[in-house]
């Protein structure tokens, strides 16, 4: 029954990104896409941070079952909510999309940018679903502090991402392989320092801006369909690029917990697997070029 509701929760949250690009490049001009896109992706840091601490108080009080009905009631009023506020948009002509699809499979652009989100997200998703785990049985922190503990860094994000967002819309053009770079640099940086703290304020603080890193690379990824991609494409190319991060979403934890059960006690391998994924998010990265200009006729180019 859990791996249905995982599927059942993979497929509705695998729409959200097309959908939500989407909804921006129908609303905004290029111009402003960037800050539209963060801040939309950035609500889920948010989320996360109040629902840290949240569940952790519900778990702490009344235990998982009744977290997981709250929660759902939640999700429940929030469709029902997006269902009424969310208006149809005027039609347009669309493409034929078994052959724009295979354009946008061709893109070596598309390509990488969904190979950096892959990297990247291996090590978003091992942090998010390792740290908590760590500060119980490590730092011997109580369920419901590290709850509160883990929402700080999700703050951070959010605000960071809402930054990246504007940097990308004033000075991002054409620089997104600039941003990918930095944003991996500094995910490999922090994440290689958090194996030398002896303090837990260091090992947040160390994980937070780990994550403030992952940002820049989250904000670009999906920033590039709606700059460099033609309008009724847009859909699409950011579903290929949320099937990379939704592939290593799957493959993290399970990665993370093979390696920790071939080394019981030790963290060793698990912080070496990131390093390896953050190294590969860089290594992408700088061989990212953006699309030429030609491209904006409705074909994709290389």
């Amino acid at each position: 029954m859990l791996f249905v509701v995982r599927v059942l929760f993979g497929i509705g949250e695998g729409g959200f990104a097309p959908a939500s690009s989407v909804a921006i490049a129908e609303a905004f001009p290029k111009p402003e896409r960037a800050r539209a896109k963060s801040l939309v992706i950035g609500a889920s840091f948010l989320g996360s941070a109040v629902g840290s601490g949240a569940i952790a108080a519900l778990i702490h009080s009344h235990g998982w079952r009744f977290a997981y009905h709250v929660f759902g009631l939640f999700g429940i009023l929030v469709a029902v909510v997006l269902w009424f506020a969310v208006k149809r948009p005027p039609s347009r002509q669309k493409q034929p999309g078994k052959a724009a699809f295979s354009e946008l499979l061709r893109s070596p652009v598309l390509r990488r940018t969904m190979l950096v989100f892959f990297f990247a997200n291996i090590v978003y998703v091992a942090l998010v679903s390792w740290m908590p785990s760590f500060l119980i049985r490590v730092r011997h922190i109580d369920i419901l502090h590290a709850g509160i503990a883990s929402a700080v860094p999700y703050v951070v994000a959010f605000i960071s991402l809402l930054v990246v967002g504007w940097l990308l819309d004033k000075v991002g053009h054409g620089r997104e392989r600039l941003f990918m770079a930095a944003g991996a640099t500094a995910m490999v940086a922090f994440i290689a320092l958090m194996a030398y703290a002896e303090s837990l304020p260091a090992m947040l603080t160390l994980w937070t801006l780990a994550l403030v890193g992952y940002t820049v690379v989250y904000g670009t990824v999906f920033a590039i369909p709606l700059k460099h991609i033609p309008d009724e494409s847009v859909g699409s190319a950011a579903g290929i690029i949320n099937f990379g991060g939704q592939v290593a979403a799957a493959i993290s934890p399970v990665l993370i917990g093979l390696l920790m059960d071939m080394v019981p006690g030790s963290y060793v391998l698990p912080y070496a697997a990131l390093l390896v994924a953050g190294l590969g998010a860089l290594a992408v990265a700088l061989t990212w070029r953006p699309i030429g200009h030609a491209a904006e006729a409705g074909g994709v180019a290389a």
